[in-house]
C-alpha cells in the first residue's frame, strides 16, 4: 500500500485498510487528492482555526501547550499551525509532546506550513523526525525536504539509522540542501552508511542516489564489499546505473566489481563507460580466461553491433590480447568471428588484427 493511502486515512480518520479502490494511483495523484480533501474538509473552517491562532497569543505558553495537546486533535492543530505567527509557533514546539508534534507534522500540508516550519528550531525538528523514522513515515518526512532549513535537515538526517536512509532517499525531491547535507554527512555516519548495509541494500542506494552525491558513501565502502554490489547490480542487469559510477570509484574497486561480471555483463556495460586511463588499466589486467569467455561470448551471440562497441574501446593492448586467443575458440566461434571480423561487422582493428590470428 502506498504510503500516500496512509495520510489520507489519517485524514480522514479511517484505517488504511478500510480505503479501496487506490491501488495503483501514482504518488503525485494520490498526494494531490490528499490535498483536495484537506481543502475540502477544512475550508469552511479557515476563520475558526485563524481564531485559534490568534486566541493563542493572549493564553502563556505553557497553558496553550496543555490545552493543544489535550483539546485539539492533530489533525485541527495542523490547520491552526499553518496560521501561528512564526515566533507563537517557536514557543509552542517546546511546550507539546515529540508524539504529539509528529502527529501534527504528518497532518501538516508542507507549502501552507512552509513560513512557519521555517521559522522553527533544528533541535525539535531532529527529535520530530527520530520519532517518524521509528514509525517509518518515510513519505511524509520526504515531503518536507523542500520546507524546512538546512539545519533542520542536518538535525533531520542525524537522527536516521542507515536503514532509515535507505528507505527515505528514493523518495526524496533533490534540492541544494540535500546536496549540502549529503556532502557535509559526520564521518562516523558515512562509515555506519557503508558498513552497516549489506551489498544488496548498497546497491539500492546507489541506483537512488546520482553518484556525484554518493561520493563520501562510496569512499567508506570497504574494496571486499564492492564486489557484492556489483553481483547485485550485474544480476538486476542495472548496467546504465553500474556505468555512472566509473568516475568516482578507485581502481581497485573497479577490479573488484568486473572482477565478478560475466562475460555477457563486460559486453553490456563496457559500451556504456566513460573510458578513462583507469579503465584501461583495469580492462587490461584482465585474466586471459575472461578474455576467452568475453570471445565465446561474442561468437555465440552474434550481436555485432554490441561487440563493435565493446571491441572498439579496448586499448590496443587488450584487443591484441583478445585476438591472441583466437585459436582458443572452437571451429564454429571462429568461423563466426572470421566472418564477422573480415566483413567489417566487428570494426577496422578487428578486420586488421584478424589478418594476423592463425588460419
Amino acid at each position: 500500500m502506498s504510503p500516500q493511502v496512509g495520510r489520507i486515512a489519517r485524514l480522514l480518520r479511517l484505517d488504511p485498510s478500510d480505503i479501496r479502490g487506490l491501488e495503483g494511483i501514482p504518488d503525485a495523484d494520490l498526494r494531490a487528492f490528499h490535498d483536495q480533501i484537506s481543502k475540502t474538509l477544512f475550508a469552511d473552517a479557515q476563520q475558526r482555526f485563524a481564531r485559534i491562532a490568534g486566541l493563542s497569543r493572549t493564553i502563556p505558553g505553557p497553558l496553550a501547550g496543555v490545552l493543544a495537546e489535550r483539546f485539539l486533535p492533530p489533525v485541527m492543530a495542523a490547520r491552526t499551525a499553518e496560521m501561528l505567527e512564526p515566533a507563537k509557533a517557536r514557543d509552542l514546539i517546546g511546550r507539546v509532546s515529540i508524539p504529539y508534534l509528529a502527529e501534527i507534522a504528518l497532518a501538516l500540508d508542507p507549502v501552507r506550513s512552509r513560513p512557519v516550519v521555517q521559522q522553527l528550531p533544528a533541535e525539535p525538528i531532529g527529535q520530530v523526525a527520530k520519532e517518524l523514522f521509528g514509525r517509518k513515515e518515510y513519505a511524509t518526512m520526504a515531503e518536507f525536504v523542500g520546507t524546512v532549513t538546512v539545519e533542520a535537515l542536518f538535525a533531520a538526517l542525524h537522527a536516521a539509522s542507515p536503514h532509515d536512509l535507505l528507505a527515505v532517499v528514493p523518495l526524496l525531491e533533490w534540492n541544494d540542501n540535500l546536496d549540502t547535507v549529503i556532502a557535509e554527512l559526520p564521518a562516523a555516519q558515512v562509515t555506519q552508511i557503508a558498513t552497516s548495509l549489506d551489498a544488496g541494500e548498497l546497491a539500492d542506494l546507489a541506483l537512488a542516489l546520482d553518484p556525484s552525491r554518493m561520493g563520501p558513501i562510496v569512499a567508506a565502502v570497504p574494496v571486499e564489499t564492492v564486489a557484492g554490489i556489483a553481483a547485485a547490480l550485474f544480476e538486476r542487469g542495472e548496467y546504465a546505473g553500474m556505468a555512472r559510477f566509473v568516475g568516482v570509484v578507485t581502481p581497485d574497486m573497479l577490479k573488484g566489481a568486473l572482477a565478478v561480471a560475466s562475460a555477457a555483463d563486460l559486453l553490456a556495460v563496457v559500451p556504456l563507460l566513460e573510458w578513462t586511463p583507469a579503465i584501461d588499466a583495469v580492462v587490461d589486467d584482465l585474466p586471459d580466461g575472461v578474455l576467452d569467455d568475453l570471445f565465446a561470448e561474442v561468437a555465440s551471440g552474434a550481436d555485432w553491433e554490441a561487440a563493435k562497441v565493446a571491441f572498439e574501446r579496448l586499448s590496443s593492448t587488450a584487443q591484441e590480447r583478445l585476438f591472441a586467443r583466437f585459436d582458443r575458440l572452437s571451429a564454429a566461434n571462429q568461423k563466426r568471428i572470421r566472418a564477422a571480423a573480415v566483413g567489417g561487422e566487428l570494426g577496422a582493428a578487428a578486420a586488421d588484427l584478424m589478418a594476423t590470428a592463425p588460419a
